[in-house]
């Protein structure tokens, strides 16, 4: 049984080239932070590149290579008797219990490309609305949002925040984004349903694409959805839901828009709700929180969400 472990220094150099970030690798194969640090110590894999920063990030054939292994797992194996193995031997083994099903291509699509970064630099609409529409058409719109969308807002964010791009690039970047999501929106509103989902968020929140990315996945569900949009008072939130009869409420909620008074306005909007209309609050900010107050359900991946709707 040979070894697919190498040290950090090395994982750039296999693969395509493409290095994904802690988050998007969680999301595409399902296996969670925790795990991934822990079979990193026992076993040597995976052996991703550590940045200056400390942020862990994966080369593509070791993320395919963990899709193997959440596979085996399903089937019942244990991670003691999989992790180690090497990606062929992976491959005989699945075969062998007649899971292996390679996708055909390539392989995995990179959440984050050259061609986007090229695109926000030289503020080129049409190249960055055209790729991100056909990847919502390869992918389908659940997938789209989970292994692309996700993905490519961290990857953006750390960009900005090392000095690769600058604050211009981010906005121009949004601003595409969110309209590919309106877009897409709209091909599937005439087909939802029930009381609608109503998105806002509170009065010192600021940022709205998280409303757009949540109204897609709700849309994409099958539920009707309405979007407040930003810095919205809480009684106008609590009126608005009046006025539709909304099945819940969801509040997006940015790291930047969680502050002393965050929890009490979230608590006024549940008291001014009715009992039959549900209260979520998700985004990055959700897992800041603490605690939730009662009748709240916070929400800070985006599969928790997909979690709700089904169940109204």
């Amino acid at each position: 049984m040979a070894s697919n472990g190498s040290n950090g220094k090395s994982a750039a150099a296999h693969g395509d080239g493409h290095l994904w970030p802690m988050g998007a690798v969680t999301r595409r194969t399902g296996i969670g932070e925790h795990t991934l640090r822990a079979w990193e110590r026992r076993f040597g894999f995976p052996s991703p590149l550590r940045l200056d920063s400390g942020h862990r990030r994966y080369p593509s054939d070791q993320v395919q290579q963990l899709i193997l292994i959440h596979t085996a797992l399903d089937c019942g194996y244990r991670a003691g008797d999989v992790v180690p193995l090497t990606r062929d031997e992976l491959e005989d083994l699945l075969r062998s219990c007649g899971a292996f099903e390679p996708e055909p291509g390539s392989g995995l699509a990179e959440p984050m490309t050259d061609s986007v970064f090229d695109a926000c630099r030289r503020f080129d609409r049409e190249l960055l609305a055209n790729g991100l529409t056909a990847e919502a058409t390869n992918l389908g719109v659940r997938r789209f949002l989970l292994e692309r969308v996700a993905p490519l807002i961290e990857e953006i964010g750390e960009a900005w925040a090392q000095g690769r791009i600058e604050i211009r690039h981010e906005h121009f970047f949004s601003e595409v984004l969110e309209d590919v999501l309106r877009g897409l929106r709209a091909n599937l509103d005439g087909a939802a349903t029930g009381r609608p989902v109503l998105l806002a968020t509170l009065p010192e929140e600021h940022h709205g694409l998280g409303l757009h990315i949540a109204a897609l996945a709700v849309v994409a569900a099958g539920r009707r959805v309405r979007v407040l949009g930003p810095h919205m008072p809480v009684e106008e939130i609590a009126e608005a839901a009046d006025a539709l009869d909304a099945a819940a409420v969801g509040l997006s909620m940015s790291l930047f828009g969680v502050d002393d008074g965050t929890g009490e306005a979230i608590a006024e909007l549940r008291r001014r709700l009715p009992p039959t209309t549900e209260l979520w609050v998700g985004g990055a900010g959700a897992a800041h929180l603490g605690t939730a107050p009662d009748g709240v359900t916070l929400m800070p991946e985006l599969e928790d969400l997909d979690a709700a709707v089904a169940a109204l």
